[in-house]
Protein backbone atom coordinates (compact mmCIF):
# COMPACT_ATOMS: atom_id res chain seq x y z
CA UNK A 1 0.00 0.00 0.00
CA UNK A 2 1.81 3.21 -1.02
CA UNK A 3 1.93 6.66 0.78
CA UNK A 4 -0.36 8.04 -1.87
CA UNK A 5 -2.85 5.02 -1.02
CA UNK A 6 -2.69 5.32 2.72
CA UNK A 7 -3.46 9.20 2.05
CA UNK A 8 -6.86 8.64 0.02
CA UNK A 9 -7.92 6.06 1.81
CA UNK A 10 -8.13 7.87 5.11
CA UNK A 11 -9.73 10.43 3.31
CA UNK A 12 -12.72 8.05 2.53
CA UNK A 13 -12.85 7.14 5.65
CA UNK A 14 -13.39 10.05 7.07
CA UNK A 15 -15.67 11.39 4.42
CA UNK A 16 -17.71 7.98 4.44
CA UNK A 17 -20.97 9.51 6.12
CA UNK A 18 -21.05 12.33 3.79
CA UNK A 19 -20.82 9.99 0.56
CA UNK A 20 -23.14 7.80 2.01
CA UNK A 21 -25.72 10.74 2.88
CA UNK A 22 -25.73 12.05 -0.76
CA UNK A 23 -26.00 8.63 -2.24
CA UNK A 24 -29.51 8.25 0.00
CA UNK A 25 -30.44 11.78 -0.82
CA UNK A 26 -30.36 11.15 -4.33
CA UNK A 27 -31.82 7.98 -4.24
CA UNK A 28 -35.09 9.16 -2.31
CA UNK A 29 -35.32 11.96 -4.70
CA UNK A 30 -35.12 10.72 -8.29
CA UNK A 31 -35.44 12.91 -11.30
CA UNK A 32 -35.50 12.50 -15.19
CA UNK A 33 -32.71 13.21 -17.60
CA UNK A 34 -31.98 17.00 -18.14
CA UNK A 35 -34.15 17.30 -14.71
CA UNK A 36 -32.00 16.46 -11.86
CA UNK A 37 -31.97 20.02 -10.54
CA UNK A 38 -31.59 18.61 -7.10
CA UNK A 39 -29.37 15.69 -7.96
CA UNK A 40 -26.64 17.85 -9.55
CA UNK A 41 -26.63 20.28 -7.01
CA UNK A 42 -26.09 18.19 -3.94
CA UNK A 43 -23.21 16.39 -5.75
CA UNK A 44 -21.97 20.04 -6.10
CA UNK A 45 -22.41 20.89 -2.77
CA UNK A 46 -20.35 18.03 -1.39
CA UNK A 47 -17.66 18.57 -3.57
CA UNK A 48 -17.62 22.49 -2.88
CA UNK A 49 -17.53 21.81 0.80
CA UNK A 50 -14.40 19.37 0.20
CA UNK A 51 -12.48 22.45 -1.67
CA UNK A 52 -13.45 21.72 -5.07
CA UNK A 53 -14.21 25.32 -7.81
CA UNK A 54 -17.41 24.07 -9.16
CA UNK A 55 -19.14 25.59 -12.72
CA UNK A 56 -23.15 24.61 -13.11
CA UNK A 57 -24.71 24.67 -16.31
CA UNK A 58 -21.73 24.00 -18.44
CA UNK A 59 -22.09 22.99 -22.16
CA UNK A 60 -25.08 25.18 -22.03
CA UNK A 61 -27.23 22.19 -20.16
CA UNK A 62 -28.73 23.20 -16.72
CA UNK A 63 -28.22 19.86 -14.45
CA UNK A 64 -24.30 19.36 -15.87
CA UNK A 65 -21.82 21.18 -14.09
CA UNK A 66 -17.46 20.56 -13.70
CA UNK A 67 -15.82 21.04 -10.34
CA UNK A 68 -12.38 20.82 -10.16
CA UNK A 69 -9.37 20.70 -7.40
CA UNK A 70 -5.70 21.85 -8.86
CA UNK A 71 -2.85 21.48 -7.05
CA UNK A 72 -1.01 24.22 -8.68
CA UNK A 73 1.96 21.18 -9.37
CA UNK A 74 2.28 19.54 -12.86
CA UNK A 75 0.35 16.63 -13.22
CA UNK A 76 -2.42 14.28 -14.62
CA UNK A 77 -5.47 15.43 -15.39
CA UNK A 78 -7.92 13.01 -13.96
CA UNK A 79 -11.44 12.52 -14.61
CA UNK A 80 -14.53 11.12 -12.31
CA UNK A 81 -17.88 11.03 -14.35
CA UNK A 82 -21.21 11.39 -12.31
CA UNK A 83 -24.74 10.15 -13.64
CA UNK A 84 -27.66 10.88 -11.58
CA UNK A 85 -30.87 10.71 -13.53
CA UNK A 86 -33.65 8.02 -13.05
CA UNK A 87 -35.87 5.97 -14.78
CA UNK A 88 -39.55 6.80 -15.12
CA UNK A 89 -41.53 5.31 -12.69
CA UNK A 90 -39.36 3.07 -10.82
CA UNK A 91 -36.84 5.94 -9.62
CA UNK A 92 -32.96 4.45 -9.23
CA UNK A 93 -33.07 1.10 -11.11
CA UNK A 94 -30.36 1.84 -12.59
CA UNK A 95 -28.55 2.83 -9.65
CA UNK A 96 -27.17 6.11 -10.54
CA UNK A 97 -27.68 7.65 -7.23
CA UNK A 98 -24.46 5.18 -6.14
CA UNK A 99 -22.63 6.31 -9.43
CA UNK A 100 -22.58 10.01 -9.01
CA UNK A 101 -22.14 10.03 -5.10
CA UNK A 102 -19.10 7.32 -5.64
CA UNK A 103 -17.26 9.21 -8.51
CA UNK A 104 -17.40 12.64 -6.02
CA UNK A 105 -16.06 10.22 -2.90
CA UNK A 106 -13.42 9.14 -5.36
CA UNK A 107 -12.32 12.57 -6.43
CA UNK A 108 -12.67 14.30 -3.02
CA UNK A 109 -10.34 11.11 -2.05
CA UNK A 110 -7.79 11.51 -4.98
CA UNK A 111 -7.35 15.58 -4.72
CA UNK A 112 -6.20 14.63 -0.98
CA UNK A 113 -3.26 12.65 -2.83
CA UNK A 114 -3.14 14.52 -5.55
CA UNK A 115 -1.60 17.43 -3.34
CA UNK A 116 1.34 15.50 -2.35
CA UNK A 117 2.07 14.08 -6.15
CA UNK A 118 0.83 17.15 -8.31
CA UNK A 119 -1.96 17.12 -10.63
CA UNK A 120 -5.79 18.39 -10.57
CA UNK A 121 -9.06 16.35 -10.04
CA UNK A 122 -11.83 16.97 -12.18
CA UNK A 123 -15.67 15.79 -11.75
CA UNK A 124 -17.59 16.05 -14.78
CA UNK A 125 -21.43 16.27 -14.06
CA UNK A 126 -23.17 14.20 -17.04
CA UNK A 127 -27.31 14.32 -17.14
CA UNK A 128 -29.54 12.43 -18.95
CA UNK A 129 -27.67 8.68 -19.73
CA UNK A 130 -31.32 7.23 -20.06
CA UNK A 131 -33.09 7.61 -22.89
CA UNK A 132 -30.65 8.73 -25.44
CA UNK A 133 -30.32 11.64 -23.26
CA UNK A 134 -26.38 11.92 -24.08
CA UNK A 135 -25.54 14.16 -21.79
CA UNK A 136 -21.75 12.59 -22.02
CA UNK A 137 -21.84 13.50 -25.66
CA UNK A 138 -23.16 16.89 -25.77
CA UNK A 139 -20.33 17.58 -22.95
CA UNK A 140 -17.84 16.54 -24.92
CA UNK A 141 -19.43 18.58 -27.82
CA UNK A 142 -18.76 21.62 -26.29
CA UNK A 143 -15.27 20.53 -25.05
CA UNK A 144 -15.86 20.49 -21.63
CA UNK A 145 -13.67 17.44 -21.57
CA UNK A 146 -11.05 18.44 -23.28
CA UNK A 147 -8.13 18.42 -20.70
CA UNK A 148 -8.93 15.54 -19.61
CA UNK A 149 -5.95 12.89 -19.43
CA UNK A 150 -8.62 9.96 -18.37
CA UNK A 151 -11.58 9.57 -17.00
CA UNK A 152 -13.61 7.12 -14.81
CA UNK A 153 -16.62 5.72 -13.65
CA UNK A 154 -18.48 2.77 -11.98
CA UNK A 155 -22.04 1.11 -12.75
CA UNK A 156 -23.94 -1.32 -10.20
CA UNK A 157 -24.63 -4.15 -11.30
CA UNK A 158 -25.29 -8.44 -11.27
CA UNK A 159 -21.76 -8.98 -10.54
CA UNK A 160 -18.22 -7.13 -10.35
CA UNK A 161 -16.10 -7.54 -13.46
CA UNK A 162 -13.28 -5.76 -15.45
CA UNK A 163 -13.24 -5.19 -18.82
CA UNK A 164 -16.18 -5.69 -21.72
CA UNK A 165 -17.59 -3.33 -23.98
CA UNK A 166 -21.33 -2.56 -25.43
CA UNK A 167 -23.48 -1.86 -27.97
CA UNK A 168 -23.49 1.22 -30.37
CA UNK A 169 -27.06 2.55 -30.58
CA UNK A 170 -29.00 5.11 -32.46
CA UNK A 171 -32.58 5.45 -31.93
CA UNK A 172 -34.28 6.13 -35.60
CA UNK A 173 -38.09 7.43 -36.43
CA UNK A 174 -39.90 6.79 -39.84
CA UNK A 175 -42.71 9.04 -40.32
CA UNK A 176 -44.89 7.51 -42.98
CA UNK A 177 -47.38 9.65 -45.36
CA UNK A 178 -50.01 8.66 -47.24
CA UNK A 179 -53.54 9.86 -48.22
CA UNK A 180 -56.71 9.88 -45.68
CA UNK A 181 -60.38 8.71 -47.14
CA UNK A 182 -63.12 6.70 -45.66
CA UNK A 183 -62.22 3.36 -44.94
CA UNK A 184 -65.74 1.73 -45.95
CA UNK A 185 -67.05 4.58 -48.62
CA UNK A 186 -64.05 5.58 -50.54
CA UNK A 187 -61.22 3.13 -49.22
CA UNK A 188 -59.26 3.39 -52.96
CA UNK A 189 -59.48 7.26 -52.59
CA UNK A 190 -57.20 6.85 -49.78
CA UNK A 191 -53.51 5.42 -48.97
CA UNK A 192 -52.55 3.91 -45.85
CA UNK A 193 -49.73 5.26 -44.10
CA UNK A 194 -50.40 2.52 -41.22
CA UNK A 195 -50.09 -0.45 -43.74
CA UNK A 196 -46.57 1.03 -45.24
CA UNK A 197 -45.78 1.32 -40.83
CA UNK A 198 -46.77 -2.51 -40.88
CA UNK A 199 -45.19 -3.93 -44.04
CA UNK A 200 -41.99 -1.93 -42.67
CA UNK A 201 -42.11 -4.30 -39.69
CA UNK A 202 -42.43 -6.99 -41.69
CA UNK A 203 -39.55 -5.70 -43.50
CA UNK A 204 -37.40 -5.81 -40.50
CA UNK A 205 -38.73 -8.74 -39.14
CA UNK A 206 -37.63 -11.13 -42.74
CA UNK A 207 -34.02 -8.91 -41.86
CA UNK A 208 -33.34 -10.24 -38.74
CA UNK A 209 -31.81 -13.44 -39.77
CA UNK A 210 -29.30 -11.89 -41.83
CA UNK A 211 -28.04 -9.55 -39.01
CA UNK A 212 -25.28 -10.31 -36.82
CA UNK A 213 -25.46 -11.92 -33.86
CA UNK A 214 -25.01 -9.00 -31.61
CA UNK A 215 -26.88 -7.05 -32.89
CA UNK A 216 -30.42 -5.66 -31.91
CA UNK A 217 -33.52 -3.57 -33.53
CA UNK A 218 -36.48 -3.40 -31.47
CA UNK A 219 -39.35 -1.04 -32.48
CA UNK A 220 -42.91 0.46 -31.43
CA UNK A 221 -45.39 2.40 -33.44
CA UNK A 222 -46.14 5.93 -32.33
CA UNK A 223 -48.76 6.89 -34.32
CA UNK A 224 -50.90 4.48 -35.73
CA UNK A 225 -53.99 6.42 -36.79
CA UNK A 226 -57.02 8.35 -35.28
CA UNK A 227 -60.03 6.53 -35.88
CA UNK A 228 -60.85 3.20 -37.61
CA UNK A 229 -63.32 4.50 -40.35
CA UNK A 230 -60.34 6.74 -41.54
CA UNK A 231 -58.00 5.44 -43.71
CA UNK A 232 -54.35 7.10 -41.64
CA UNK A 233 -52.73 9.67 -43.99
CA UNK A 234 -49.64 10.12 -41.11
CA UNK A 235 -48.04 7.16 -39.30
CA UNK A 236 -44.89 6.75 -37.51
CA UNK A 237 -42.16 3.75 -35.66
CA UNK A 238 -39.57 4.55 -33.66
CA UNK A 239 -36.65 2.01 -33.90
CA UNK A 240 -33.65 1.39 -31.50
CA UNK A 241 -30.54 -0.46 -33.43
CA UNK A 242 -28.11 -1.69 -31.98
CA UNK A 243 -24.39 -2.90 -33.05
CA UNK A 244 -21.40 -3.84 -31.68
CA UNK A 245 -19.32 -1.05 -33.37
CA UNK A 246 -20.35 2.42 -34.07
CA UNK A 247 -19.07 1.40 -37.99
CA UNK A 248 -21.69 -1.26 -38.05
CA UNK A 249 -24.42 0.86 -36.63
CA UNK A 250 -24.14 2.84 -39.19
CA UNK A 251 -24.53 -0.18 -41.80
CA UNK A 252 -27.64 -1.64 -40.23
CA UNK A 253 -29.44 2.12 -40.04
CA UNK A 254 -28.74 1.97 -43.67
CA UNK A 255 -30.12 -1.37 -44.63
CA UNK A 256 -33.05 -0.80 -41.45
CA UNK A 257 -33.81 2.71 -43.32
CA UNK A 258 -34.12 0.82 -47.11
CA UNK A 259 -36.74 -1.30 -45.11
CA UNK A 260 -38.29 1.92 -44.59
CA UNK A 261 -38.08 2.68 -48.18
CA UNK A 262 -39.36 -0.80 -49.47
CA UNK A 263 -42.81 -0.16 -47.09
CA UNK A 264 -42.72 3.20 -48.49
CA UNK A 265 -42.91 2.26 -52.00
CA UNK A 266 -45.01 -0.70 -51.95
CA UNK A 267 -48.28 0.86 -50.53
CA UNK A 268 -47.85 4.27 -52.13
CA UNK A 269 -46.51 6.49 -49.28
CA UNK A 270 -43.40 8.39 -48.94
CA UNK A 271 -41.52 8.01 -45.33
CA UNK A 272 -39.15 10.74 -43.80
CA UNK A 273 -36.23 9.61 -41.64
CA UNK A 274 -34.30 11.15 -38.75
CA UNK A 275 -32.32 10.19 -35.54
CA UNK A 276 -33.84 10.28 -32.26
CA UNK A 277 -31.98 11.83 -29.53
CA UNK A 278 -28.10 10.94 -29.58
CA UNK A 279 -25.84 8.01 -30.62
CA UNK A 280 -23.81 5.77 -28.71
CA UNK A 281 -20.51 4.14 -29.29
CA UNK A 282 -19.78 1.39 -27.99
CA UNK A 283 -16.96 1.15 -25.02
CA UNK A 284 -13.09 0.70 -26.30
CA UNK A 285 -12.02 -0.64 -23.28
CA UNK A 286 -8.51 0.31 -22.31
CA UNK A 287 -6.12 -2.32 -20.83
CA UNK A 288 -4.17 -0.05 -19.29
CA UNK A 289 -6.39 1.29 -16.82
CA UNK A 290 -8.42 -2.07 -16.58
CA UNK A 291 -4.88 -3.26 -15.46
CA UNK A 292 -5.05 -1.15 -12.66
CA UNK A 293 -8.25 -1.27 -11.82
CA UNK A 294 -7.83 -5.17 -11.35
CA UNK A 295 -5.05 -4.70 -9.10
CA UNK A 296 -6.94 -2.54 -6.78
CA UNK A 297 -9.87 -4.41 -6.78
CA UNK A 298 -7.73 -7.14 -5.37
CA UNK A 299 -5.52 -5.16 -3.04
CA UNK A 300 -8.91 -4.00 -1.73
CA UNK A 301 -10.43 -7.38 -1.09
CA UNK A 302 -13.42 -6.64 -3.87
CA UNK A 303 -14.33 -10.24 -5.33
CA UNK A 304 -13.77 -9.96 -8.80
CA UNK A 305 -17.35 -12.28 -10.65
CA UNK A 306 -15.88 -12.10 -13.78
CA UNK A 307 -12.89 -10.88 -14.98
CA UNK A 308 -14.22 -10.33 -18.77
CA UNK A 309 -17.44 -9.56 -18.73
CA UNK A 310 -17.37 -9.80 -22.63
CA UNK A 311 -19.95 -7.39 -24.50
CA UNK A 312 -23.04 -5.69 -22.49
CA UNK A 313 -25.98 -6.00 -24.38
CA UNK A 314 -27.08 -2.66 -23.48
CA UNK A 315 -25.89 0.71 -24.34
CA UNK A 316 -23.98 3.82 -22.52
CA UNK A 317 -22.84 7.13 -23.82
CA UNK A 318 -19.76 6.38 -21.62
CA UNK A 319 -18.78 4.76 -25.17
CA UNK A 320 -18.25 8.19 -26.83
CA UNK A 321 -16.10 9.27 -23.95
CA UNK A 322 -13.93 6.05 -24.73
CA UNK A 323 -13.66 6.77 -28.50
CA UNK A 324 -11.72 10.47 -27.04
CA UNK A 325 -9.98 9.46 -23.64
CA UNK A 326 -8.71 7.00 -22.50
CA UNK A 327 -11.27 5.57 -19.55
CA UNK A 328 -13.40 2.67 -17.73
CA UNK A 329 -16.47 2.22 -16.54
CA UNK A 330 -16.14 -0.45 -13.70
CA UNK A 331 -18.71 -2.72 -12.78
CA UNK A 332 -19.86 -3.81 -9.18
CA UNK A 333 -22.14 -5.89 -7.67
CA UNK A 334 -25.37 -4.14 -6.10
CA UNK A 335 -26.41 -7.05 -4.14
CA UNK A 336 -26.15 -11.21 -3.55
CA UNK A 337 -29.46 -11.91 -5.82
CA UNK A 338 -28.04 -10.31 -8.50
CA UNK A 339 -30.89 -8.21 -9.31
CA UNK A 340 -30.92 -6.93 -13.10
CA UNK A 341 -31.26 -3.21 -14.18
CA UNK A 342 -34.07 -1.09 -14.88
CA UNK A 343 -36.10 -3.23 -12.06
CA UNK A 344 -37.83 -2.21 -9.22
CA UNK A 345 -35.43 -5.29 -7.27
CA UNK A 346 -32.75 -3.43 -8.53
CA UNK A 347 -33.82 0.35 -7.12
CA UNK A 348 -34.55 -0.86 -3.90
CA UNK A 349 -31.25 -2.50 -4.03
CA UNK A 350 -29.50 0.26 -4.68
CA UNK A 351 -30.89 2.58 -1.81
CA UNK A 352 -31.03 2.49 2.12
CA UNK A 353 -27.79 1.35 3.60
CA UNK A 354 -26.21 -1.33 1.55
CA UNK A 355 -26.46 0.94 -2.00
CA UNK A 356 -24.77 3.94 0.88
CA UNK A 357 -22.06 1.24 1.45
CA UNK A 358 -21.29 0.41 -2.09
CA UNK A 359 -20.95 3.90 -2.98
CA UNK A 360 -18.04 3.89 -0.18
CA UNK A 361 -16.30 1.04 -1.86
CA UNK A 362 -16.17 2.01 -4.78
CA UNK A 363 -15.03 5.56 -3.82
CA UNK A 364 -11.98 3.39 -2.33
CA UNK A 365 -11.11 1.51 -5.31
CA UNK A 366 -11.45 4.52 -7.71
CA UNK A 367 -9.99 6.47 -5.54
CA UNK A 368 -6.48 4.21 -5.58
CA UNK A 369 -6.70 3.68 -9.18
CA UNK A 370 -6.28 7.37 -9.70
CA UNK A 371 -3.72 7.29 -7.07
CA UNK A 372 -1.67 4.69 -9.44
CA UNK A 373 -1.37 7.06 -12.75
CA UNK A 374 -0.69 10.29 -9.94
CA UNK A 375 2.11 8.58 -8.70
CA UNK A 376 3.32 7.09 -12.16
CA UNK A 377 1.94 9.72 -14.65
CA UNK A 378 3.25 7.23 -17.59
CA UNK A 379 0.13 5.26 -17.56
CA UNK A 380 -1.60 7.89 -18.85
CA UNK A 381 0.78 8.08 -22.03
CA UNK A 382 0.75 4.26 -22.12
CA UNK A 383 -2.96 4.78 -21.96
CA UNK A 384 -3.23 7.39 -24.90
CA UNK A 385 -1.36 5.28 -26.90
CA UNK A 386 -3.28 2.34 -26.58
CA UNK A 387 -6.57 4.40 -27.41
CA UNK A 388 -5.05 5.62 -30.57
CA UNK A 389 -4.43 2.38 -31.90
CA UNK A 390 -7.78 1.36 -31.66
CA UNK A 391 -9.24 4.15 -32.96
CA UNK A 392 -7.19 4.55 -36.02
CA UNK A 393 -8.86 5.13 -38.95
CA UNK A 394 -11.87 6.68 -37.43
CA UNK A 395 -13.03 10.12 -38.32
CA UNK A 396 -12.15 13.08 -34.97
Amino acid sequence: MTRYKERALERVERAEEDIKALCCYIHEHPELGFQEVKSSKAIANLLETYGFQVEMGVGGIETAFRAEADTGKEGPVIGFLCEYDALPGIGHGCGHNIIGSASAGAAIAAFEAAQMAGGKIVVIGTPAEEGSGGGKELLLRAGVMDDLDCAMMSHPGPWTSVGGTSLAIQAMRFTFHGRASHASATPEQGISALEAVIQMFNQVNALRTFLPVDSRVNGIITKGGVAPNIIPDECEAVFNIRADSKKNLKRMIERISDCAKAAALGSGCTVQTEPVGIGYDEIIPNNTLLKLLEENLTLLGETIDKREQGRLLASTDIGNVTHHIPAFQAMFRAAEDRPIPHSLEFTRACGGEKGAQLAVRISRVLSCVACDILEHPAYIQQAKEELNQKTIGEQS
